[in-house]
């Protein structure tokens, strides 16, 4: 994996051209600046200690993605700055937000999306034809790099999610992994009968050797915050993680910084992947080269098995893929197992709030988000059979509390389904 790299001591900043623009209240405007290839950014105000804001990756291109949302018109001007440092150089980028739906020409209002990051080495996976859908074995798919085929009866939710996947060109993207610092996501912190400290969603479980495939679908959800204060939510689908140390699992983060100035306030959302498995990652690995975008159509699966090979509990890797169908690009994490042993006690679906160091976090206003075609696969099934909803039995609805508060609830749409709604940060 990849690791920042940082020079010994701190490096110098050179300071560049300041960026100004004018973003219009009230909705989220996506800002691409330009920095230093893979750098490690924070994002803060102009006068604002070392330490404070919002930490973000720039792409192999150097370009640091935000989604910038103020609250009110104003004529005064929010002055922050972009902080990036990589390889030994570390530069500054001034970054000035005019709150206005009026453009001036010193403040232009940002240009449209640019161009995807650069692919080198990605490769192109072809689509399937409709009649290479059932007709290829389930070796030749995996070979040939596609995703888990579910059976087309027993799951017929995740196999229309799964032909969506495979039937568009897919640039498969080699993914680089950066370590986030002291950032993770745990196994699930109990607070009561069918309530959680960390976790709200869906868990199905049974005794050891029960699962080894889980998948689900879901768009980004935009997020927003609080004054002054970094939040995070996590939503993800794994394996285990419910009264064992193993877990492994891959998913979307949606954090949040809002900078409060005098009149209004600047939302701050980025917007990533990342995949762990605990207990030998002991945080979070984002996938620096896979950008996402609030409203992003996420298509996920998560097993444990070996390179080039269906499910099985004794593989030597856990698989997280993880499929963008709104740009057409995927990425695939072989993480070693190591000396964990996967036991496949329980499938889950869950929206999170991270741990930073020994904390919580505050759980970003995420409002309501869906996820959907949320099925497992029975361990050992023949014929890769044996797939159940998440509302199969023995399944757990979990609530997200903190103390005589709710943060995240869950409830089910249908069988396949669920709707996730925000209640508080903390």
């Amino acid at each position: 994996m990849t690791q920042p790299r940082r020079a010994r001591g701190r490096a110098r900043a050179e300071t560049l051209e300041p960026v100004r623009y004018s973003v219009a209240p009230g909705y989220a405007t996506e800002l691409h600046v330009q920095t230093l290839p893979r750098a490690v950014c924070t994002v803060r105000k102009a006068d604002a200690q070392e330490g404070d804001g919002l930490r973000v990756l720039a792409d192999d291109d150097g370009i640091v993605r935000l989604h910038v949302r103020p609250s009110d018109e104003h004529s005064d001007v929010a002055e922050l700055v972009i902080d990036a440092e990589a390889d030994g150089r570390a530069v500054r980028v001034p970054l000035a937000l005019r709150p206005s739906a009026r453009a001036t020409r010193d403040m232009p209002r940002p240009p449209a999306r640019s161009r995807k990051p650069g692919r080198e080495g990605a490769r192109v996976r072809p689509a399937l034809e409709e009649r290479e859908l059932l007709r290829m074995s389930d070796e030749a798919l995996s070979e040939a790099g596609y995703p888990l085929r579910p059976h087309p009866t027993e799951a017929p939710g995740a196999f229309n999610a799964w032909r969506r996947a495979v039937s568009t060109p897919t640039t498969i993207v080699e993914p680089r992994l950066v370590a986030h610092p002291e950032l993770h996501h745990g196994a699930i912190m109990t607070a009561g009968p069918a309530t959680s400290n960390n976790w709200s969603g869906f868990e199905l479980h049974g005794a050891t050797g029960t699962y080894d495939w889980v998948t689900g679908m879901w768009n980004v959800p935009s997020v927003t915050g609080e004054s002054n204060t970094h939040t995070y939510s996590a939503f993800w689908v794994g394996l285990d993680g419910d009264g064992v140390s193993d877990l492994v699992q891959a998913g979307t983060e949606q954090e949040n910084y809002n900078f409060n100035f005098f009149f209004f306030t600047i939302s701050i959302s980025v917007y990533y992947a990342w995949t762990e498995f605990l207990p030998q990652q002991a945080t979070e690995q984002q996938i620096a080269n896979f950008p996402i975008n609030a409203g992003d159509e996420i298509f996920c699966e998560v097993w444990i098995g070996n390179a080039g090979s269906g499910p099985t509990l004794s593989g030597a890797f856990g698989v997280l893929a993880l499929e963008n169908l709104t740009t057409s690009e995927g990425t695939w994490v072989y993480t070693p197992v190591g000396t964990t042993v996967v036991g496949g006690s329980e499938a889950v679906w869950i929206m999170e709030r991270p741990s930073l160091g020994t904390a919580l976090t505050d759980l970003a206003d995420y409002s309501s988000a869906r996820m959907f075609n949320a099925y497992a696969r029975k361990a050992n099934s023949p014929r890769h059979r044996g797939y159940v909803p998440y509302q199969g039995a023995n399944n757990l609805q979990i609530t997200m509390i903190n103390g005589p508060s709710t943060l995240s609830a869950v409830t089910p749409i249908d069988t396949y389904s669920m709707r996730f709604d925000w209640q508080r940060f903390h």
